[in-house]
């Protein structure tokens, strides 16, 4: 674990998760927890890990470098993306341009999620799940089965899921796109993250959503019919309804990782009212 002099770091950015910092020579960037979003030595070992694996398939990420200690704090150093936004920031920054900009994070969403992964390489969508089934105390027995049956209906392929979809965690520049924060990254069917993706974009509040997505929630939902045009070709009514359909179910698994990421934290309060909206409109 690495010790560095802050001070000769710059930090570009204070998020609700992180303070992130550039290098002193500009190469590299720091993403440094803040106390209750910090991860565990254990848990950025292995996110250091996956993007090395995720790199080695040929999926956009940048280059991850070594593990920080700062203060009791714990983050990752990476491969510093010059010009960088989030496909949210660019989004958010420019509605007018929703419909390009969602049809990159759909684009690179399609690559990825047609992207192979032998089984073992990384954890098992599957298995995650059903421990986190098992381990959960905000879900209800009757949402437990029913989440597990999902499981067992879901067809079962080896493909990459990223498990944290969402429009902040593809950045772009004048080079290309990548994809970002990959510590849930898994190896399962791709349905599991575009469930992630339908729970940001309807059902989280606007002040979260505008501090961290620089859009409020009608943005977000509108954000949602264009990526389902362009990554399942729903260019209608019904054809939306179709896919809000299929992919409205797999809203339970984000909030399981939710659930287990924020056990110690205030926001969990959030979650808990989340979940109670998601479980209505399932008729849970």
């Amino acid at each position: 674990m690495e010790k560095i002099n802050l001070s000769e770091w710059t930090m570009f950015s204070n998020r609700h998760n992180s303070e992130n910092f550039n290098s002193p020579d500009g190469k590299w960037m720091l993403k440094l927890g803040f106390p209750g979003f910090c991860s565990t030595k254990e848990e950025l070992l292995r996110e250091q890990e996956i993007c090395r694996k995720v790199l080695s398939l040929g999926i956009p990420t940048p280059q991850v470098g070594d593990l920080v200690e700062q203060d009791g704090r714990l983050g990752l150093i990476y491969e510093r993306i010059v010009g960088k936004r989030s496909i949210s920031k660019c989004v958010g920054e420019n509605l007018d341009k929703m419909d390009e900009y969602i049809k990159i994070f759909a684009e690179y969403c399609k690559k990825l999620h047609s992207t192979s992964c032998i089984p073992g390489t990384f954890q098992d969508a599957e298995e995650k799940y059903l421990l986190m089934l098992d381990e959960s105390k905000m879900f209800p027995q009757n949402v437990k089965d029913y989440a597990r049956n999902l499981i067992k209906e879901t067809p079962k392929v080896s493909r990459c899921v990223h498990g944290d979809l969402q429009t902040g965690n593809l950045i772009i520049n004048d080079n290309g796109a990548y994809f970002i924060d990959l510590g849930e990254f898994s190896c399962g069917n791709p349905l599991y993250d575009l469930g992630c993706y339908y729970y940001f974009c309807h059902y989280l509040p606007d002040d979260y959503l505008l501090a961290a997505h620089y859009m409020n929630a009608a943005s977000m939902r509108k954000c949602w019919d264009v990526f389902a045009k362009y990554y399942f070709g729903a260019d209608s009514p019904e054809k939306l309804s179709s896919v809000d359909a299929r992919v409205k179910p797999y809203v339970l698994f984000p909030i399981l990782d939710y659930e287990r990421m924020m056990a110690e934290s205030e926001n969990l309060k959030y979650l808990e009212m989340n979940f109670q909206v998601a479980k209505k409109d399932l008729g849970l």
